[in-house]
């Protein structure tokens, strides 16, 4: 195996790894141990540290030199000086890959959806951002402060106008730094409508858009495709911004942000705005991906856009369908919140063996619909027994491996959905203090109940975080800040008081940054034949920081719950019987 040299860049092995290290254990004795525990895929820079060198070596005596000198001969050859995640040290050749996995942080963005994804060709996009900052302050982390002109974004994907899943992005498009080539929403943009004499008309039945009927189903024609369709509507306060306040509807407002946020050289910095459906996108043998990843993706990394699912009218020009509060055949009459959740983009990722569906807030109404759309076959035939034969004909478009649980753990769903879908692994986003108690018990049930293998798996955003996210510990930089708040109040001095304020931002940053960025996150990588699932553990050590699940799949098999523990002893056995 030829040797990586210092500036090189690795990824940490399957499925898990560690950084090792001289340290003193807990009867004083230097010994070389598990500094760092690592997750599949962590970035690792080839550095070229020596702890001989090291300024924070703890050599005491003699005996602990010669030992220090005798292991550094015993792995030469076998492990390599690192830098990772702010900690130096040594790992073993068999735990650096080449290659770049699939990532995707499901965040923890209380009650709301937000995921930052990046492919294996390191295309970085982010699905939904929650409705507070918690998206932002982790993408600031994440990458750097955006220092340097940071222009990497190569989508924001909304799935719809509710503000748990929009809002978030405020703060990213604000950030001067912050660029994005595509803005992707589900065409439905909340307005007023203006009659023909100018009048503005702020129902709610008239949140989502003009309206048509035809043979008993209400359709949605008002749809803003395209980006110059956008400013176009936007231009057109009185659609947008409420005249007897002067206060702007909060979705088109945030896309009003988006269009005027431009570079000092005055470039848009989020230059494409459209909607993102069945019939928009990279449309490839009738059907729909998200650009750049089609059938032909280097990478073999395809992301096909399975909803909102558009029906045309005669005339090619397309609507989307309302849905009522409960699932129907047919309905005219329009539940707001039920049509624009019901219309979520959904997503549906497939790399090698794994397939992944983003399911956005999809309803019992929608997936019903979904359903017969997509197998052509009435669902709501009073003469059909059972719906096996649906969920069967549906399997080849919904059944995944890993999902992402639609509406934050909602009761709104369908047994018959779920059990199409058949996912290992679900991953649900919700938060604390909020009315709706998500996940719903019954919920949590049905998604082991219809999950695949013998042991499915269920992530909870919000139960991955036990404590608070502001936490006000006397050791916490929360508590850090309060006290220099204290002393900021008596001080008169400009110079030193302008010296606590910027200690008291630093404390208070690193406070929400440490809590977002630590708990509550569920990261997923792969390769396209394995899976790891993991979260980082709240009282962690060196050598175990990570909760980690793994899914595998059997010769010719589906992917599935594999007990880390087995899945770490068979990757040994595959590394020694490769080397041989």
């Amino acid at each position: 195996m030829t040797l990586p040299v210092a500036g090189d860049i690795r990824y940490s092995g399957y499925p898990t790894s560690h950084v090792f290290n001289f340290a003193r254990n807990s009867k004083n004795k230097l010994v070389f141990t598990k500094m760092k525990h690592l997750l599949w895929g962590d970035w690792v820079k080839v550095s070229d540290y020596d702890y001989m060198t090291d300024e924070k070596r703890d050599i005491r005596k003699p005996s602990e030199q010669d030992y220090v000198t005798s292991k550094l001969a015993e792995i030469s050859g076998k492990m390599v000086p690192v830098r990772v995640r702010g900690v130096s040290g040594y790992m073993y050749l068999e735990d650096l890959h080449p290659e770049q996995l699939l990532e995707i942080i499901f965040l923890d963005v209380g009650q709301g959806d937000g995921a930052l994804m990046i492919t294996p060709e390191n295309k970085k996009y982010v699905i939904d951002a929650g409705k507070e900052d918690h998206m932002y302050r982790y993408l600031e982390w994440r990458f750097a402060g955006f220092k340097n002109s940071f222009m990497d974004f190569d989508g924001f994907v909304i799935t719809h106008p509710d503000a748990d899943h929009y809002n978030g992005f405020s703060d990213i498009i604000a950030n001067p730094e912050v660029q994005v080539r595509n803005i992707w929403h589900n065409g439905l943009v909340e307005q007023f409508k203006v009659t023909a004499g100018g009048t503005q008309k702020v129902e709610k039945a008239h949140l989502l858009g003009p309206r048509k009927t035809e043979n008993g189903q209400g359709f949605l024609t008002g749809l803003i495709e395209t980006d110059d369709a956008l400013i176009a509507h936007l231009s057109e306060e009185k659609r947008w911004v409420k005249e007897s306040s002067n206060r702007p509807k909060l979705f088109p407002n945030l896309l009003n942000n988006a269009v005027k946020a431009h570079t000092d050289t005055g470039q848009r910095r989020c230059p494409n705005i459209e909607m993102l459906s069945t019939q928009h996108g990279e449309i490839v043998d009738g059907k729909s991906y998200l650009p750049e990843h089609g059938p032909n993706t280097p990478t073999g990394c395809v992301i096909e856009v399975i909803g909102p699912f558009v029906e045309p009218d005669g005339n090619g020009a397309p609507r989307l369908r309302v849905f009522n509060d409960k699932p129907m055949k047919k309905t005219t009459s329009m539940d707001p919140g039920k049509t624009k959740n019901g219309h979520s983009i959904l997503l549906r990722l497939e790399y090698g063996n794994l397939r992944i569906l983003f399911g956005g807030d999809l309803n019992s109404s929608a997936e019903m619909f979904l359903l017969e759309k997509y197998t052509g076959i009435d669902v709501f035939d009073d003469e059909l027994e059972n719906l096996n034969e649906v969920i069967e004909e549906a399997k080849p478009i919904f059944e995944v491996d890993v999902a992402k649980s639609c509406h934050h753990g909602s009761a709104d769903f369908t047994d018959s959905f779920l059990q199409t879908v058949g996912a290992s692994a679900t991953v649900v986003s919700s938060g604390d203090e909020e009315s709706h108690a998500h996940p719903r018990c019954d919920t949590i049930g049905a998604l082991g109940l219809h999950g695949y293998g013998h042991r499915p798996l269920v992530f909870s955003t919000e139960l991955a975080r036990s404590a608070k996210e502001f936490t006000n510990m006397e050791d916490t930089p929360w508590f850090k800040a309060a006290k220099l708040e204290g002393q900021l109040e008596e001080e008169t001095d400009p110079a030193k008081r302008e010296f606590l304020q910027a200690e008291i931002d630093k404390y208070t940053k690193w406070t929400k940054i440490r809590n977002v960025t630590s708990y509550g996150a569920i990261n997923l990588r792969s390769d396209g034949e394995k899976v790891v699932l993991a979260y980082m553990l709240e009282k962690s050590s060196r050598s175990r920081r990570w909760d980690v699940y793994t899914l595998e799949a059997p010769e010719n098999g589906r992917l599935r719950y594999k007990e880390v523990k087995k899945a770490a002893a068979d990757e040994k056995k595959r590394r020694a019987a490769a080397s041989v």
